[in-house]
């Protein structure tokens, strides 16, 4: 049976969840399809981009049209002008072309509709009467039927580019060119329909034997009708047309076909076939659904004009000869409505299916760029196809069973997958999930899985399924979580931190305070200044404490210079040994061979390392000695020692073996709060350690023979030379320059700090003014520039940093020195970036203060 997951790893499972499958997206490839434009606008911009050439093309087609159709009624008909003229077949030239030209170029297709209406009076080589000289046709019949038809055209091709308008603004582009074409059938009778019937009555006035030469009989009406259902028809497929852009090969393609149309226009001449107007129509329907879309239009408008000027159908004006006739007329409009019809679907349906078939390739792409495998799964067949992207990333053949693919993951994980590909639940589902095979590094490749299944018509249960490999995502949230988790073990130390600094500050302060009370009330005691002394250092011995631990790359750089191991222990012991006497401890010596010897190294750190040892064994040991040990690093040579080695124990109750390792980590105090204890930060041995790692050397701890606890420390000290032991000899002193004359600016919002530090800076520096906060330290230094600028950082009106610099930008070349009272932040680094001179640490130690101006000034 297969082995269920391991706990730490249901995270990895459902990923997302299940849904129903009536929920899946049903977006048909929305995303991917183009975004659409609007064919009426897009040959408006080509029309404006290639003016010339577009014209030439428009211009051509429509002269075609009107000298195939004039010939047409030359020949096969009695050519009258009246119905010729209602409308004119010029009259689509201004209709489409004011709906697809520009507005500042409206003008080409009114001269084009007026050179082309003319084109039927001037027709050549028919050996009949043209129109421009016969008597009937006058110049004011003439300009009455050009006037006519500028006017219809003009006023249908206005409707339709206003509802092209209005339709874009409404509908998606497709959508909106689709409604033009069609609506222009309707647009087209509402705008020359009314032209028949002016013409009608035009002829009323007319003498009666012209009106009869023009063609104006009892029957005008119905033929003007029958005409101009036609050319609406007409007209819209001309539209149609105008809006297709066919290739080179498509338009080959469609030469046969266009053929077709003289061969059935012959065989109607021998007596072939049956309704003329009828099987032309057909024919025009099936060439429709046969041809591609792009040339469709173009070929069946050709088409029927070289048949229409071949045998003049659909051009006479004569009343049928029976009610069978005048039906298979009617038939043959409807079939010109068809033909528009099927050729308006048939663009939608292609339209459709090109950009399914275009997202469906973009989604391919993408998806292949993203590495994104498709599989499907007959389940009862046990039957798996997989692509391409697929194959790859499972390592396998596109063709396998399911075991196959099951193999490819963790035994352990294996049966999720089963279970989602055997669910009876058509619900999808996400399964994060590890391969077994591992990466280089040793990590598990992590595929998410995106499943849903649907029945087959028989009944078969078909999974489909996407898959992706997110390995580095997981990682990276793995990597993410470790991040958080340690941001929070840090969040925790941090609030350990304030409660350790409320815990440590107060037990000071709450001394202090108590002594001053006892000030207050006159009860001094010899041992008063002693102890506000005490419990000051102890105060700021924890802050000192908290700004190495929190910021040690603040700390002083190792300065390497020559000691002796003997004078060390001896200043650490006479250190510490007011603070072990009131412990009721004794701090000894044992110092071996070589502990005269002249060393290299950082004699300040190395106070400070065996100084928190010695004071965390007298806080927390509760012994009653501790000792100080020396002994150079046993290397057969007590001449050249490779280095030093320390040792400080206790004969106190030591540490349970539990917390040893815990010992160098900050806070810790041999208890799990450090708060239960009552001296120290919890901070010394961390300490310690930094400062033995700088120096590159090693601490450990032991349990010292005495029974107490015990440290080991190792450092790379070496011999000084003798050059090295006479450079450290002290220079003499260098003669002080007077300081008193030295007017100084204090720059501090705090009035009580402010008081007390101008009290001890008057002691040794001459006037002391006191600015409240940074604004009013800048009014006076710029009036009067002082010799020193002392300043705090943080300040109402101006900080300490922004007055530095402002007085840096002003050229105020004077020593400026920020004082700062925080453990944690970037005090320092802001004062520096200001320029300020130095930074000193609150409580202001004057003594350093004068020296560092002393050294400025002889700098």
């Amino acid at each position: 049976m297969t082995k269920q997951p391991e706990h730490n790893l249901e995270h990895l499972i459902f990923e997302g969840g299940t849904q129903s499958v009536s929920t899946v997206s049903k977006d048909k490839g929305y995303v991917f399809r183009d975004f659409e434009i609007s064919r009426i606008r897009s040959i408006s911009d080509i029309i404006r981009n290639r003016p010339v050439v577009s014209t030439l093309i428009f211009s051509f087609f429509l002269t075609f049209w009107v000298a195939s159709l004039s010939y047409g009624a030359t020949f096969f008909t009695a050519n009258e002008v009246a119905i010729n003229l209602s409308p004119n077949l010029a009259i689509h030239a201004i209709i489409v072309g004011m709906l697809i030209y520009p507005v500042r170029m409206l003008w080409i297709p009114v001269v084009v509709f007026s050179l082309l209406f003319f084109l039927p009076f001037m027709i050549p080589f028919t050996g009949k009467p043209q129109w421009a000289f016969a008597p009937e046709v006058t110049t004011n019949i003439t300009l009455f039927f050009f006037g006519s038809n500028l006017i219809a055209g003009g006023l249908a091709g206005l409707l339709a580019r206003g509802l092209f308008s209005m339709s874009v603004a409404r509908f998606a582009p497709r959508k909106a060119d689709m409604t033009v074409i069609l609506s222009l059938i309707g647009i087209f009778l509402i705008a020359c329909l009314p032209a028949v019937f002016v013409a009608d009555w035009m002829s009323l006035r007319l003498d009666p034997v012209q009106a009869i030469a023009l063609g104006f009989n009892d029957n005008f009406i119905t033929y003007g009708i029958e005409r101009t259902i036609r050319g609406s028809v007409v007209d819209a497929a001309f539209l149609m047309a105008a809006l297709q852009l066919p290739t080179a090969r498509q338009i080959r393609v469609a030469v046969p076909a266009f053929l077709a149309y003289p061969a059935v226009a012959l065989l109607h001449g021998y007596g072939f076939g049956g309704f003329p107007m009828l099987d032309i129509g057909l024919m025009s329907i099936l060439i429709t659904l046969a041809l591609p879309m792009a040339v469709t239009p173009i070929v069946v408008i050709a088409g029927m004009s070289l048949y229409v000027g071949m045998t003049g159908e659909f051009l006479h004006a004569a009343p049928p000869m029976n009610s069978e006739s005048g039906m298979l007329d009617i038939y043959s409009i409807v079939v010109l409505v068809l033909i528009v019809l099927v050729m308006a679907l048939r663009g939608r349906e292609r339209y459709e299916r090109d950009q399914h078939l275009s997202s469906i390739r973009r989604l391919s792409t993408v998806r292949g760029f993203a590495g994104v495998g498709l599989f499907t799964l007959n389940v009862p067949r046990q039957a798996l196809r997989l692509d391409p992207a697929g194959q790859q990333l499972v390592g396998l053949p596109g063709e396998v069973c399911t075991d196959d693919l099951l193999s490819r993951f963790r035994p352990d994980e294996q049966y999720l997958l089963r279970h989602a590909f055997e669910s009876e639940s058509h619900a999808s589902i996400t399964l994060l999930l590890r391969l077994a095979e591992t990466l280089s590094s040793g990590d598990a490749r992590v595929l998410r899985l995106h499943l849903w299944a649907e029945p087959t018509p028989r009944g078969e249960k078909v999974v489909y399924g996407l898959m992706v490999e997110v390995t580095e995502e997981y990682l990276q949230e793995q990597a993410l979580t470790d991040a958080l988790n340690e941001l929070s073990l840090r969040q925790d130390r941090q609030k350990q931190l304030f409660s350790i600094v409320s815990h440590e500050i107060r037990t000071p302060a709450s001394v202090l305070s108590m002594l001053i009370e006892d000030l207050e009330t006159g009860q001094n005691s010899p041992q008063l200044p002693a102890q506000m002394r005490e419990a000051s250092t102890q105060l700021l011995s924890v802050l000192d404490d908290m700004r190495q631990a929190v910021n040690p790359e603040k700390n002083q750089p190792v300065a390497m210079v020559p000691y002796t191991p003997a004078d060390v222990a001896e200043r650490v012991r006479n250190t510490y040994q007011m603070l072990a006497k009131g412990q009721d401890v004794r701090i000894s010596l044992k110092l071996g061979p070589g502990a005269s010897a002249v060393m290299m190294g950082d004699s300040n750190r190395l106070k400070q390392i065996l100084g928190n040892l010695v004071r965390n064994a007298i806080i927390h040991s509760q012994g009653s000695e501790i000792r100080i040990s020396y002994r150079p690093q046993d290397d057969g040579s007590l001449l050249m020692p490779k280095g030093t080695c320390w040792s400080v124990t206790d004969n106190g109750i030591g540490i349970p073996l539990a917390e040893v390792d815990r010992l160098f980590q900050p806070f810790e105090r041999g208890s799990a709060d450090a708060r239960n204890q009552a001296d120290g930060s919890g901070l010394g041995l961390f300490i310690a350690k930094q400062a033995v790692d700088l120096l590159g050397g090693s601490i450990r701890y032991f349990p010292a023979p005495e029974g107490g606890a015990g440290y080991w420390i190792c450092l790379p000290d070496v011999p000084a030379s003798a050059k090295e032991q006479i450079a450290d000899v002290p220079l003499p002193p260098v003669e002080m320059k007077d300081l008193s004359e030295l007017r100084i600016v204090l720059a501090e919002d705090n009035a009580l700090v402010a008081q007390v530090t101008s009290k001890q800076l008057s002691r040794v520096f001459g006037e002391i003014e006191w600015a409240e906060n940074g604004r009013e330290a800048l009014e006076i230094i710029l009036k009067n520039p002082p010799d020193v600028l002392i300043t705090d950082l943080f300040m109402p009106e101006m900080p300490g940093d922004e007055l530095v610099q402002r007085l840096r930008e002003e050229n105020i070349n004077i020593p400026m020195i920020g004082l700062t009272a925080a453990v944690v932040g970037d005090d320092i680094q802001r004062f520096e970036e200001a320029g300020a001179t130095a930074v000193l640490a609150k409580p202001l130690d004057v003594a350093r203060l004068s020296v560092l101006l002393q050294e400025t000034v002889d700098g």
